[in-house]
């Protein structure tokens, strides 16, 4: 009886430490997990079935398209909300509201974007000059935020980088030749 009490101690301290281990593992595993936004370099979750430049050749997601760089993928966002006010008012102006709130509007969750603007300062009326670095780096941090949650968005440490270099890729590709609707910017 003495012997098998012993061995089965002895086999609880190994499968003991064998579940510490694979614990430890887990959460290993679990730390490394990026999420979705930061993984596709898609900070703002764009979702088109444009052929965006710096696309990446392979997408990972159905929906969320992944970009090369997450310069690429702020550049392909910055560009699409610079458009969505040239079509909407035929000035580069748009309203909170028309960003998110309405049918084809960018909110997914409309309630949950609407509480957060509401806690970040944003009101529905508030009108954003797309032409206006300082404001449209106040709105892409604002939708980057949202889409990846504050704690991950604020552990990378090169936004303010990543988000200029995107904004200079869009600006200068809204105001070339290329680009369709460029006489509408300056009225």
């Amino acid at each position: 009886m003495k012997w098998i009490f012993l061995l089965f101690f002895i086999g609880f301290l190994v499968a003991k430490d064998n579940l510490a281990e694979q614990t430890s593992n887990i959460l290993v595993l679990e730390k490394s997990v990026i999420n979705l936004p930061e993984r596709s370099n898609n900070w703002m979750g764009v979702q088109s079935k444009d052929d965006w430049l710096g696309l990446s050749e392979k997408q990972i997601h159905e929906r969320q398209l992944k970009f090369d760089t997450p310069e690429y993928g702020i550049r392909a966002g910055a560009i699409s909300l610079m458009t969505r006010a040239l079509r909407k008012n035929n000035k580069p102006e748009l309203t909170i509201s028309q960003i998110f709130f309405e049918s084809d509007g960018w909110a997914e969750d409309q309630q949950s974007y609407m509480m957060d603007a509401i806690s970040k300062g944003f009101k529905d009326t508030d009108v954003i000059d797309v032409m206006d670095r300082e404001q449209m780096k106040k709105l892409i941090n604002f939708i980057s935020n949202h889409e990846m949650g504050a704690k991950n968005y604020e552990a990378i440490t090169n936004k303010d980088e990543v988000i200029n270099k995107g904004l200079d890729m869009a600006y200068d590709h809204i105001l070339s030749n290329e680009y369709s609707l460029r006489d509408l910017i300056n009225g």
